[in-house]
């Protein structure tokens, strides 16, 4: 059976992968795989304290396997989804085991175990006692990465209704602490060298993904009990997930979904925004913003790594530089991804077509909801980090920058989403053309606030901050009256593009 489904999974990856472009596979592999190398020769580099190179490993192991399970958790599995086998005459249990098995045929696992081989790096540097050690958590780390990634999938991925409950939430928490921590990793490194946070090296040790370089330390120590427990913990967290996922795979498979009670909508209630088209375009779009998987995703990642990118160099560093900005680099990010919004939505930007004169209100109203989920967070949050930053010199830089931004990318949002737009994949999952397409709006949306920044850079001060005001409102309206007349103008090609090559999720 096992055998049947991974030729099955490898037919179904032919063929799904079979529309995708060859170059941005290969760049995205080799990128993947040059940062496995990269792990691994800090693994082989040496350390002046002997304590520093277990808290770097136990560091790039808690990126990789959180990194696993927040991309599972997001895609869940993409093509051998657990519905498929429903009416199958096959015993829970025994499917379940086949499906773990498969997942450990997953391509991902080599990258993890290249990434995992630091740990072998490291113990060669101390002796074959260590050696041994890191082996088996090298064996043990991929393996049960791998359970736990199954679950993952089976629990949050697409087909489970995350969008309708936590699991979404909880997912792009993960995915922004990943993201922040991959993009702080100097600093990261920098601090456990120094050992400049104690809680971090103590975390590092206590969570699970600090269990193998314990082991590979411990052993080089010739420490039996110290080398065994951690390495009987990694596998007894694989054996509860595996205990669990028949139970995960049956809810799956049976569609069994919770009851939800106080959803429908009051007769007669009326929105806050009024019920001008516009109004109710921004509405849906604040609905959206708050239950759409991929958006909800997105906006927490904003607000998280945005944040996150102030608060961590005070913490570990103890300077407070980036704080002020953490409202502005929060724009920015939930600005990119914000630029797709036209194609995030599909087919469903039928019933905009089929009324008339309603690209105008589409388009401001879509601004208007953006505004509404972001600009609140943004401007409270460049208040109180840059009262609490101690940097009052740079009040004016943070307040002009995120007034800027705001306008700049609410300008962007339309007319970039009808540029090139990237519709999701047949599960509605993120395509690699819809990432390429955000990584260029992290450039272009920053430049929007160009003309502040040269403002500030000349002395202006607080006169930069009107500046901003009128550079952004210039831009949200300009750009949002060109994002009308591209609207109206190429509303069959926009469906076509939408629809092309669309099908059922399975």
């Amino acid at each position: 059976m096992v055998r049947i489904l991974i030729d099955l999974r490898r037919s179904i990856a032919r063929h799904q992968l079979a529309g995708a472009h060859p170059a941005l596979l290969a760049v995205t592999a080799l990128l993947v795989l040059a940062s496995a190398v990269g792990t691994l020769l800090l693994g082989a580099a040496g350390y002046a304290r002997d304590g520093t190179a277990t808290d770097v490993l136990a560091l790039v192991s808690l990126l990789w396997v959180g990194g696993r399970l927040a991309q599972s958790a997001m895609t869940g599995e993409p093509f051998l989804h657990p519905e498929l086998f429903g009416l199958l005459p096959v015993p829970r249990r025994r499917l379940a085991r086949s499906l773990l098995v498969v997942g450990l045929a997953d391509p991902a696992n080599v990258l993890l175990a290249v990434a995992s081989a630091a740990m072998i790096a490291r113990g060669a540097r101390l002796g074959p006692a260590a050696t041994a050690a890191a082996i088996a958590a090298v064996l043990l780390t991929v393996a049960v990465t791998s359970v736990l990634a199954t679950v993952a999938a089976g629990l949050l991925g697409p087909g489970s209704r995350r969008g309708h409950d936590a699991g979404t939430v909880l997912t792009a928490v993960l995915i922004s602490l990943i993201a922040m921590a991959g993009t702080l990793l100097p600093a990261l490194v920098s601090a456990l060298r120094d050992r400049s946070a104690p809680w971090l090296t103590a975390l590092l040790r206590a969570l699970p993904t600090g269990w193998g370089p314990d082991a590979v330390a411990a052993a080089g120590r010739g420490d039996l009990p110290g080398t065994l427990l951690p390495l009987a913990g990694i596998a007894a967290a694989g054996a509860l997930a595996a205990a669990v996922w028949p139970r995960v795979l049956g809810r799956r498979m049976q569609g069994r979904r919770p009851a939800r009670r106080g959803r429908g909508v009051r007769a007669g209630r009326r929105s806050p925004l009024g019920s001008s088209p516009t109004g109710a375009v921004a509405a849906k779009e604040l609905r959206m913003w708050a239950r759409d998987p991929v958006r909800l995703t997105c906006l927490v990642i904003a607000l998280v790594v945005g944040t996150g990118a102030g608060v961590v160099p005070r913490v570990t560093a103890g300077t407070g530089l980036l704080l002020p900005f953490a409202g502005a680099m929060t724009v920015v990010i939930a600005g990119a991804c914000a630029c797709n919004v036209y194609g995030n939505d599909g087919p469903g930007i039928w019933p905009t077509i089929m009324t008339p004169g309603a690209a105008r209100a589409d388009v401001r109203g879509r601004q208007l909801g953006w505004l509404l989920a972001v600009g609140p967070y943004a401007v409270a949050s460049t208040l109180v980090l840059t009262a609490v930053s101690g940097e009052a010199r740079f009040w004016p830089w943070a307040v002009a920058l995120v007034t800027a931004l705001l306008g700049g990318a609410a300008g962007l949002l339309p007319v970039a989403s009808l540029i090139a737009p990237q519709p999701l994949d047949a599960a509605g999952n993120p395509t690699p053309g819809w990432s390429i397409k955000v990584h260029i709006a992290l450039l272009v949306v920053p430049m929007t606030a160009l003309p502040t920044l040269l403002a500030l850079l000349a002395g202006l001060g607080w006169a930069a901050v009107p500046i901003a005001a009128a550079t952004g409102a210039l831009l949200a309206f300009r750009l949002g009256a060109r994002a009308v007349t591209v609207l109206q103008e190429r509303q069959v090609e926009l469906l076509q593009t939408l629809t092309r090559n669309t099908q059922a999720p399975h």
